[in-house]
């Protein structure tokens, strides 16, 4: 139950709230995810429950009015939490996608998938039809996904990989702009250790782009791309975040809000929803509106 939002409150309520022992100021506050110097105040309406998106569709964000992407010299970064459910069958998953609305073109889009046949990540800048991606192996990359060494050792609800306590996994992608080869463009990280064995898979000419929706859990035009997943705390970026930054958002594996890791210049959108917002609701960033829900719901983690 949330805090009170004026009054007294007691180091006991705090306690209560986070599940903590402490009886330290400075050490709930530094859990709660909040900067010193520290107060009580900072606690007044705080509520430490933390909800999931449990998807079996996509669910969509779109008019946006900084749009990400907006020009081919524009860098981005994407932040969410993930958890397979999916079992093991060869279907890919869309984990989001950025496209333009009113449309159902794929030649311009921005997005990030994982492909089940091949057992890769592959995140790609599409724009006039033209591809400029990389791919990132998860046995390639085993030192950090822990799903295992062999090209059939599948990322699924059995097989998860290096997570945290509740079974999620930090996803972090960065595209750099300036970089010529999609290898040195974008940057991949689980849960705060970047993913190192990248390839550049094709190379082509990056064209501006008008990219307003964005589409978690599959892709906006179907549900081809759609898998049983759950996803919490989507934030994103017109910027390459730091990596102190994205050390900041794992916080030891503790989902958290830009708002309480102090990540918010440059943000351009984020959700941390309670409950399923209504069509036209503002995201965390007032940036996007909530375009659908799909019958899709939010758990209380």
């Amino acid at each position: 139950m949330a805090l009170q939002s004026s009054g007294a409150i007691s180091i006991n309520d705090i306690k209560t709230e986070l599940g903590s022992s402490s009886g330290s100021l400075a050490t709930l506050s530094t859990a709660a995810g909040k900067s010193a110097p520290h107060a009580m105040s900072e606690f007044y309406g705080y509520s430490n429950a933390k909800y999931y998106w449990d998807l079996s569709n996509d669910i969509k964000w779109n008019n946006a009015q900084d749009l990400p992407i907006q020009s081919n010299t524009e860098d981005f970064t994407m932040s969410l939490w993930i958890r397979p459910q999916w079992s093991a069958t060869d279907v890919n998953l869309i984990i989001f996608d950025l496209t333009p609305s009113g449309t159902t073109s794929t030649a311009n889009r921005f997005f990030l998938q994982y492909d089940y046949g091949g057992n890769f990540f592959n995140a790609m800048y599409r724009s006039s039809a033209t591809n400029f991606n990389a791919t990132w192996t998860l046995h390639g990359n085993n030192t950090v996904t822990s799903t295992g060494s062999s090209s059939n050792n599948y990322w699924t609800s059995t097989n998860r990989g290096d997570t945290n306590s509740d079974g999620f996994i930090h996803l972090v992608l960065t595209y750099d702009a300036s970089q010529t080869t999609p290898a040195t463009a974008f940057t991949l990280y689980w849960n705060d250790r970047e993913l190192t064995s990248v390839t550049s898979a094709n190379s082509g000419t990056r064209s501006s782009m008008s990219l307003d929706e964005v589409t978690f859990c599959g892709n906006d035009h179907n549900t081809a791309g759609s898998r049983i997943a759950d996803y919490m705390f989507m934030h994103m970026w017109d910027k390459v975040l730091r990596s102190s930054d994205i050390t900041l958002m794992y916080n030891s594996g503790d989902p958290i809000s830009a708002s309480s890791a102090g990540t918010t210049t440059d943000l351009i959108f984020g959700d941390t929803s309670e409950s399923v917002p209504s069509v036209s609701d503002a995201d965390d960033s007032n940036n996007y509106t909530f375009a659908a829900a799909n019958s899709q719901t939010l758990v209380l983690l």
